[in-house]
């Protein structure tokens, strides 16, 4: 290297440096963007779903009406084709099901936590997220569904692993800070749609939902709108009606 070209040589890598360490922002920050497209996309208020559910490459199996709030609690119906019902609750973390009136003891987790799309401010989101099991202070980068990520909960890379270890995250889209993945501390990964427009109301068209060893679920959103939903709404009594 000639000597006139040293300082120049020096003078690049100080300044590549701290562009590198810029390139992922503060795992704070991403949880203040989303709660900021959360507010955008007019949905950190009590909203209901309409939707049909499929297993695997079927035709729709069930119409559901899904209703989500802010605070960390869903609810869905399904309508069965075969004729019976089904009603999934979610509580934070704790999910509970039935069907026709009867609690399940094993129930299949068709109840996305869409909930952690509706928290309006930072704050709210990180205690959310720490619910779940999922660490809102870590953040790395990652690819989901050709999707680049910032990964708030951290991730193992497949490299290491051999096939990759699902850590508790939420993954975002560093371009448009919509939600493209969650990944639960039992297993079960939710991946999400591109978002469509319901009037004013931007969710995802649809979820994708992968349990460890059952063929993967999908819930198609046909409608949106506000919900008169308050928290009461969402108590265990709802699983077992009286018949």
């Amino acid at each position: 290297m000639k000597p006139r070209l040293v300082p120049a040589f020096f003078l690049a890598v100080f300044v590549a440096v701290p562009a590198a360490w810029a390139v992922i922002p503060s795992a704070k920050k991403i949880s203040n963007e989303l709660a900021r497209t959360n507010r955008s996309a007019h949905r950190s208020e009590p909203l209901i779903f309409d939707v049909t559910l499929r297993i695997g490459d079927s035709e729709p199996l069930a119409t559901g009406v899904l209703a989500t709030h802010p605070t960390g609690l869903a609810r869905l119906e399904l309508i069965s084709n075969r004729g019976f019902s089904e009603r999934h609750l979610l509580q934070g973390s704790a999910y509970a099901a039935s069907r026709d009136g009867r609690p399940l003891l094993d129930p299949r987790p068709f109840l996305p936590p869409l909930f952690l799309l509706q928290a309006s401010s930072g704050a709210a989101l990180r205690a959310a997220l720490a619910s779940f099991g999922i660490s809102a202070g870590e953040v790395t980068l990652g690819l989901a569904d050709d999707r680049d990520c910032y990964v708030l909960g951290g991730r193992v890379p497949s490299a290491e692993a051999g096939e990759e270890r699902r850590l508790p995250s939420l993954w975002i889209d560093v371009e448009t800070f919509q939600v493209v993945r969650i990944d639960g501390r039992d297993g079960v990964r939710f991946r999400f749609g591109p978002a469509h427009a319901f009037d004013r109301i931007n969710v995802p068209a649809w979820i994708v939902i992968e349990a460890p060893g059952q063929t993967a679920a999908r819930l198609d959103v046909v409608a949106v709108a506000p919900a008169n939903a308050p928290a009461a709404a969402f108590g265990q009594d709802w699983l077992t009606p009286e018949r």
